[in-house]
């Protein structure tokens, strides 16, 4: 049911921000020009009309701006309409530009466009918001719900009921199966108790039933309320008592074979996210293809000419959950390098504490070597692995198969999601941490907080520490 409802919020969302869209772009056009949707004559702009609804279209799939919507205040609101107007604009503009169709539109319309769409994006929403909260909740079509529960738990579940502001379903009541006579908890009446709990609801227009609290521990009861409610023809809520086990992570509902289960990881990723993040590694890598194709072309015969061995250099890495695959780079270390990375660690020249190695001055490294790596074109056949989906553009660095058997538990984490070709702790400082519970702690942060945003955040900041040249070696 909830599924169908935030489908239905959704759709009507969309379809006010495409009319005030669509409004706002007749207006532009027309204070302009003095005609709807053209320069010439009406309407021969169209397919700009078309070009703004489809960026719109495809930047509300991929980005959800929707979610939480009427848990929104006015100040976020703005702020959020804001960003997506902005966001839309510097799409088609760049879709314009890249058509060699800038010209199309001009500065004054889109002044007037921008000016527009915010307005009446923001004050379509806020009166929708108004309406949907203060009309349509208290009418006759919305879901009137039954809170049951116990004394100790029922003020928690009625904060976080009302605190959703879900603009369906309406708080008309709570039961309290252990009677303590009182009449009001947090502002909501006290309709029935245990006893008359089933009378009530016969006899009220109750539309659904919300059963949480140490009422789930008493089975017997707990079914033959089910069973009347069903009879009645009343949706019956149970709260999955799992999602009360403390925990610093996400949590959701999933399903193993028939089993329903709640499931617990310190981040979960939606499909549309996970799309959003591969599309972005797609791009990415196809483009540093091409520029690795062009690099090979200068690099690979002076890797020959300053030290016998092959171009590339590949390595068994550890990927995601503990994956092996093929780590690709420009040779930038002698062909014996891997031998003597075991004496190097046995005579104490290891700079990280803990299971990476990092050292400065590092005698493996040739001569065109540290070119390479002071100008991080040793990583660019990286985007191969990109490519193929061992690795993402961003991510946490994937360690030798020896770095990940002295791995702690508490260091395995960083693996739970695909490696990447760059990350937080590379633009935090690269190489130049020394602790490795430091890398774990900056990686574990990226992990947490992760959005296609963040994404592009890092690998900014990455060209700007490339261009630079603080911290590699």
């Amino acid at each position: 049911m909830y599924g169908k409802k935030k489908a239905i919020e959704n759709i009507l969302i969309l379809s006010l921000d495409l009319t005030c869209l669509i409004i706002a772009l007749g207006i532009g056009f027309g204070v302009r020009y003095g005609m709807l949707f053209g320069i010439y004559e009406a309407w021969d702009r169209q397919w700009v009309l078309g070009l703004f609804l489809g960026v719109y279209v495809a930047l509300t799939i991929l980005l959800d701006p929707y979610h939480h919507f009427f848990r929104r205040g006015p100040w976020e609101e703005m702020k959020q309409v804001l960003k997506s107007v902005t966001l839309l604009y510097l799409v088609v503009l760049a879709c314009l530009y890249l058509s060699h169709q800038s010209g199309e539109l001009s500065r004054l319309v889109s002044v007037y466009f921008l000016a527009a769409n915010f307005m009446l994006t923001y004050a379509g929403r806020l009166a929708f918001k108004l309406f949907m909260l203060k009309k349509y909740r208290h009418s006759r079509y919305s879901s009137r719900l039954l809170l049951v529960t116990g004394m100790v738990d029922a003020e928690k579940a009625i904060t976080n009921i009302l605190r959703y502001n879900e603009w369906f379903r309406q708080l008309i009541g709570v039961v309290l199966i252990d009677d303590p006579g009182l009449d009001f908890v947090a502002g909501i009446p006290v309709v029935a108790d245990r006893n008359t709990f089933l009378d009530y609801t016969a006899h009220h227009g109750v539309d659904e039933v919300f059963i949480t609290g140490n009422m789930l521990s008493d089975f017997p009861t707990l079914t033959h309320w089910i069973s009347e409610l069903g009879q009645m023809g009343i949706l019956v809520n149970i709260n999955i008592s799992a999602f009360d086990i403390a925990y610093t992570g996400k949590k959701t509902l999933g399903r193993v074979g028939k089993y329903a289960v709640v499931a617990f990881a310190r981040n979960i990723f939606s499909m549309r996210q996970i799309v959003m993040k591969r599309t972005l590694d797609i791009l990415g890598s196809l483009i540093g293809m091409f520029i690795l194709g062009l690099s090979t072309l200068i690099v690979g015969p002076l890797i020959k000419a300053d030290s016998p061995g092959p171009i590339f250099f590949k390595q068994t890495r550890v990927g995601r959950n503990g994956r092996e695959f093929t780590f690709y780079k420009f040779r930038s270390m002698y062909i014996d390098a891997e031998q003597r990375k075991h004496e190097l660690e046995l005579a104490g020249c290891n700079e990280v504490d803990g299971p990476m190695f990092k050292m400065e001055n590092d005698p493996r490294v040739t001569r065109m070597g540290k070119f390479l790596r002071r100008t991080s074109i040793d990583e660019l056949p990286q985007f191969w692995n990109v490519l193929k989906g061992d690795m993402s553009l961003v991510g946490t660095r994937p360690p030798t198969v020896d770095e990940f058997k002295q791995y702690e538990a508490k260091h395995r984490c960083r693996l739970s999601m695909t490696p990447g070709l760059t990350g937080l702790w590379q633009v935090s400082g690269r190489s130049d941490i020394k602790d490795f519970d430091e890398v774990v702690q900056l990686d574990m942060e990226y992990i947490d907080n992760w959005s296609i945003w963040k994404d592009i955040q890092i690998l900014l900041m990455t060209i700007g520490v490339v261009i630079k040249g603080t911290g590699s070696r």
